[in-house]
């Protein structure tokens, strides 16, 4: 009777076990297929894939990663939403909603800083939909989730991208706005991009990243002399920087930069952003919103 028992308590493990690698499987598969969704920026696809799947799936790791992918895939319908021309109720509700995918992915998963990540991308987009004042209020929060990001994954450039946007996008004077530290992120992130392309960890650069260095170059304005100057000065800082945050501040001090001026850098990034960009046949809408801006501000140039 004994050995008739063990036998079945076995027999219900390998059940348990078998049908946990089963649902383990599906998951993937179903993570797998929206990767691939999203390379295609089928924003609305991933939606309606991973959907369904917060009410079927139940290991909390997984519905992590279900949601961090659906607060990713939301900002981006909401981004096409935008460039459609919809109107700021409904993007603040997809934002909202955005931002409630990714504290759910940090509950289920604190560990994963991509739910820090996107909590923080979608808020700022809330803030920029909302206005200035709105906008200051969430940076200090968002500069923190980003922050949280960098100290699990202080390789994860899409952060010190949106780092980048958020120091020259907040006033230095009653915020900590800093356009010279914007300029040093965004380099970070440009340097984290061109490595994973090298390794065959992404297919393709993100070219938003170039562009956005340009962007901050520009307002930065330096001329060659005080970009020799100050990169010495970072040298120096870099030792004493704690966290990965800090160290993105002085990035450019370990950067081999090119003699001359930012602006005249930021002429040489968009001329060549530009032919890049024109040179693919099958642009993406972000591509093609890329292109368009980076068209708007060669021409200030």
């Amino acid at each position: 009777m004994q050995r008739n028992g063990t036998v079945l308590r076995r027999g219900l493990i390998a059940v348990f076990v078998c049908a946990a690698a089963v649902a383990f499987t599906q998951t993937s598969d179903l993570l797998e297929r929206a990767d691939a969704l999203d390379k295609t920026e089928d924003h609305r696809g991933v939606i309606a894939l991973l959907r369904p799947a917060l009410n079927t799936v139940t290991n909390r790791a997984e519905l992590a990663e279900i949601n961090w992918r659906l607060a990713r895939a939301t900002l981006g319908y909401a981004d096409q939403r935008k460039d459609a021309g919809a109107d700021s109720r409904e993007l603040l509700a997809m934002y909202e909603e955005g931002e409630a995918f990714a504290d759910a992915a940090i509950e289920l998963n604190p560990q994963n800083p991509l739910g820090y990540y996107w909590k923080s991308s979608n808020v700022g987009r809330w803030g920029q939909t909302r206005g200035v004042l709105n906008s200051l209020a969430r940076a200090p929060g968002m500069r923190d989730l980003l922050a949280q990001a960098l100290t699990m994954d202080p390789e994860h450039g899409d952060s010190y991208f949106v780092l980048g946007q958020l120091y020259a996008a907040v006033p230095r004077l009653i915020s900590f706005g800093n356009n010279d530290y914007a300029v040093s992120l965004s380099r970070k992130a440009v340097e984290i991009n061109e490595r994973m392309v090298r390794t065959g960890e992404r297919d393709e650069p993100s070219y938003g990243f170039y562009l956005k260095l340009a962007d901050h170059l520009y307002q930065r304005n330096w001329n060659e002399a005080r970009r020799s100057r100050e990169q010495e000065s970072k040298r120096r800082n870099l030792p004493n920087a704690d966290t990965p945050l800090e160290r993105g501040w002085y990035f450019e001090g370990t950067a081999t930069i090119p003699a001359m001026s930012d602006r005249d850098e930021a002429r040489v990034i968009l001329t060549d952003l530009i032919a890049r960009l024109q040179g693919k046949s099958n642009r993406t809408p972000s591509q093609n919103r890329d292109l368009r801006e980076a068209r708007e501000l060669l021409a200030k140039l």
